[in-house]
This record gives C-alpha cells, structure tokens and sequence, in this order.
C-alpha cells in the first residue's frame, strides 16, 4: 500500500465517504476540504511523486460515494479545476473552501431569521441544521412557534423538533399525512436542500409534495443552503440522478419557491439559478 494511504488525512476522506451525513452537508464538506487540504500538503511535502495521480484518486472516489452532496461534489470540481496549478494552489483553494463553509452556518442562521417575523409559526421538513440555526437564531429576539414535519422513513423531524424544543422554542411534531391539514396554520414553509441548480433545487423526498400544498394557500416556501451547494447544469443533473436512486431525495421547482436562504443573501429562483449556472466545471466532469 502506498505511504499516503496509512495518513490521517486519507483515513478521514475515506471515511467520509462512506457514512451518510445528510443533516449537515456543508459540514461535511468543510471538514473533506480541510482534510483534502492536508492530504495535498503532506504529498507536496514528503511524496511528490505521487501528485497528481493521489489527489485525483481520492477526488475519484469521494465522488463516487457522494454524488449527491453538493459541498463534496463542489470540491471535487476544484480539485480537477486546480491540479495542474500544482499543490501549493490546490491547498490554497481547498483551505479557503474549507473556511467559507466553516463560516457558513452563522451567516445563513443571521440572514435567514430575517424572514421570521414576531408571533409566525413555521412549518420545517427534514432536519436540516441550517434550517435549525435560522430558527434558534429568529428566537433569540422574537415569539415563534414551529412545527415539524416527522420525515419519513429516518424521521429527521422528530430530531430537529427534539433540538428547538431543547433551546426553548415552542414545538410540535406533525406527522406527514397530517401535514396538509397543518399548512392553513402556518406562515411559511422551510427546508434544506443538499443542492440546487439553475431551475432545480434536490431536497428530502416528501418536499415535493409540501411545495405543491403550499402554492394552494398561497404560503411561502424557502429554501436554507449554503452557496457551496450551487451546481451549474451538468453536476446538478449528475447529483438528480443519484440523489433519485437512493430513494431519499427529490427534485423541486426553484420556479415554486419565495426564494434561497443564501450567504449572500435571500436570492430570488432567478438569482439562485444564475448563481448555480456560472459555476465552472472541470472538463474532467464534463463527460
């Protein structure tokens, strides 16, 4: 076995690609770009020889264990985006790939509790931990009320509503085939998403449906993501077509949304697709 394979770095890269962590994608992408980042470091220092061949497998690989996930497939395209910049580069794009998601949760927590107003209750689906920032965040300064759908079949809602409720916030559990009766009650609709692209955003299965029922009462529904999920055309239809076939996920309509809870802001479906469609690709991802 090669040297580099026995490194830390390598060991957690592998291991992040083979565990699910849908509760907090950009998470796990900070932490592979940190690793990825290290791993860079040490063949530039003690096995040159082996880049770029190393890096480009261990990109490989995290794709195809996480073709879904758009901070790891977003990190993949600066790897083939950087190789032949040579490792000092390389390391210095995943490092500030690194930081920006690890800076992520606060600025979308501080800029999605701005939708909240006093007294609103909100309707959440899956467990998204950035959806769970911007609520805890919207309490801090003003009554709310929350209701969260269970999620089916892992029952994500049942762990987000544990945590809010933890924190203070009035909570309730709905289960999802109660969920249109709850819709009249509520004053917008929120949730994740593990990507979006210029007209698609692929969310937990059942939000479809939530999306539909919504537009019947006129309720706004956004959407809480991190711009490292953005995906230009070709790499968003590669994660749809994976995210499809493990059952989990689902595609919506940006066109259907009040908008995309963003870093840079609450992006219009306009904005958000436009931000996804001018991403770069690598030419390696382009086949």
């Amino acid at each position: 076995m090669t040297e580099w394979k026995s490194w830390p770095s390598w060991r957690r890269l592998v291991a992040l690609g083979r565990v699910h962590t849908a509760g907090s994608a950009t998470a796990a992408g900070g932490l592979a770009a940190r690793a990825l980042a290290e791993l860079v470091e040490g063949i530039g220092a003690y096995a040159p020889e082996a880049y770029p061949d190393a890096v480009r497998e261990m990109a490989e690989e995290l794709l195809a264990r996480q073709p879904a996930m758009a901070p790891i497939v977003g990190i993949v395209n600066t790897v083939f985006l950087e190789l032949s910049a040579g490792p000092d580069e390389m390391s210095r794009e995943l490092r500030a790939m690194a930081q920006r998601m690890a800076t992520s949760s606060g600025l979308l927590a501080e800029v999605g509790a701005g939708v909240v107003e006093e007294g609103m209750s909100i309707l959440t689906h899956g467990g998204s931990a950035s959806v769970k920032g911007m609520l805890m965040r919207a309490a801090q300064d003003r009554s709310i009320s929350v209701a969260c759908a269970v999620t089916l079949p892992a029952g994500e809602g049942v762990e987000l509503a544990a945590d809010l409720a933890a924190e203070g916030l009035r909570v309730e559990v709905v289960p999802d085939d109660q969920v249109a009766e709850a819709l009249p009650g509520v004053d917008l609709a929120v949730s994740g998403t593990t990507a979006f692209g210029p007209d698609q955003a692929l969310t937990v299965t059942g939000s479809a449906e939530i999306v539909d029922q919504a537009a019947e009462w006129d309720l706004p529904v956004y959407l809480v993501a991190s711009v490292e999920k953005a995906l230009p055309g070709i790499l968003f239809d590669r994660a749809l077509r994976a995210g499809i076939a493990t059952g989990d996920y689902e595609p919506i309509s940006l066109a259907a949304l009040a908008g995309i809870v963003t870093e840079a802001g609450v992006l219009d479906p306009q904005a958000a697709g436009k931000l996804a469609a001018e991403r770069r690709v690598a030419s390696e991802l382009m086949r």
